[in-house]
């Protein structure tokens, strides 16, 4: 290690030393723009070369150009659970022939309850249940990861404790986290998780965590009765968390979106389905279509599915309107929509449990390698962001 060390300070007095010659040859701004275009694996192994990059690409300034550079970068998370685990896998480019890669989070032996809440800027928001208790939630770990730069943090553990005697007498328990990003043009930005707790016979409580003040903070809101059918919002939209507010009865639904900075909920207009289909057997999901909010509609026995928007209309007021039809796909008789690709095309599931991408534009379809009982998909960007108290994963829980 000292004779590394020695070593790039040689190379640093080097560099310095005859900065004049190269910056006649490549002057720093195309040095930095070339920094831009790389891989982040690639930039890590730039730190150790002089102190000149190292303190270049540490830069937050650095970091969030990077991020903005590489923003379109199409690429996913999966996680999948099979009888006894549960997997995350990362696919670089579903419409190249890479295969997706398995990553390995910083608490590899804790896999059967590994919740994935969601992913923003490169940063991941795990979940891992360490008890089969019934009250769970307060025996959770909850972590932000980068999976490329192998940085991680374990957040403090939430503050609301659930009373026993509530979870005995008030079986409609629901707990759920939500993961969002708060930007900032003159200061540093925030990425905050949003922790739900809902009774059927008591007030909602909401509980926020900043990475900024690296706490939890208990939020006053309206009285909203959540219908939390998992431990995670259902999607993220432009660093906002979205939920489901109320069960499908009477063939509605409705949704909330919680906004990051002003730490409120945000009422979505009802999605009423009865005119559009028969009876209430249908198959939905709110998924980021494209950086907007989208409810994907599929009745059984159907080989397509609606996409339906909200859409402003002449008066302030808004509604849900089905913007396009897909499918069917040929040779597939029934499917489910996992994720919509920033490109447009499609991560669909089949009954038998095959996972294959799909071009609405063409019809071609393309088999995604991944096996297991249950898939989630969410939008992932490489990128160097890091917060506060990360730490690195140790050696060998990296293969």
């Amino acid at each position: 290690m000292a004779n590394q060390e020695r070593n790039t300070e040689a190379t640093d007095d080097a560099i310095m030393s005859s900065s004049s010659e190269y910056n006649l040859y490549l002057p720093m701004d195309i040095i930095v723009d070339i920094l831009h275009r790389l891989p982040v694996k690639s930039l890590l192994r730039f730190r150790c070369v002089c102190k000149t990059f190292r303190h270049l690409i540490s830069n937050p300034t650095f970091i969030s150009s990077h991020l903005l550079y590489h923003r379109t970068t199409t690429a996913t998370i999966f996680i999948f659970k099979h009888r006894t685990t549960t997997s995350l896998s990362l696919l670089q480019s579903p419409s190249s022939s890479q295969n997706p890669s398995n990553l390995v989070h910083p608490f590899p032996n804790h896999t059967r309850d590994l919740h994935l809440i969601g992913s923003i800027n490169g940063l991941l928001c795990l979940s891992l249940s360490l008890s089969n208790h019934p009250l769970h939630c307060q025996r959770r770990i909850i972590l932000l990861w980068n999976p490329a730069t192998k940085l991680f943090k374990s957040l403090p553990p939430p503050t609301i404790q659930i009373p026993l005697r509530l979870f005995l007498f008030d079986r409609n328990f629901d707990d759920s986290l939500g993961f969002g990003f708060q930007f900032h043009s003159t200061s540093a930005s925030d990425y905050k998780i949003v922790r739900i707790i809902s009774f059927a016979a008591v007030p909602s409580r909401v509980e926020v965590y900043s990475a900024i003040s690296d706490c939890w903070r208990e939020i006053q809101v309206m009285d909203l009765r959540f219908y939390i059918h998992k431990l995670s919002c259902e999607m993220i939209v432009n660093g906002a968390p979205y939920w489901l507010l109320s069960t499908p009865s009477n063939h509605c639904l409705c949704f909330t979106w919680f906004d990051v900075q002003n730490e409120a909920f945000v009422m979505l207009p009802g999605f009423d389905f009865s005119g559009f289909y028969i009876g209430t057997l249908v198959h939905w999901k709110l998924m980021d279509w494209k950086d907007n909010a989208a409810v994907v509609v599929c009745c059984p026995g159907n080989p397509f599915f609606d996409v339906w928007m909200i859409e402003d209309r002449c008066g302030g007021e808004s509604n849900w309107c089905k913007k396009f039809v897909i499918g069917p796909v040929l040779g597939v008789e029934q499917f489910w929509v996992l994720q919509c690709t920033k490109n447009g095309e499609i991560i669909v599931t089949e009954a038998g449990g095959r996972i294959f991408l799909y071009n609405p534009r063409n019809g071609e379809t393309k088999n995604i390698p991944i096996h297991g009982v249950q898939f989630e998909a969410f939008h992932y960007v490489e990128s160097l962001v890091s917060i506060e108290g990360f730490r690195q994963q140790e050696l060998n829980d990296q293969h």
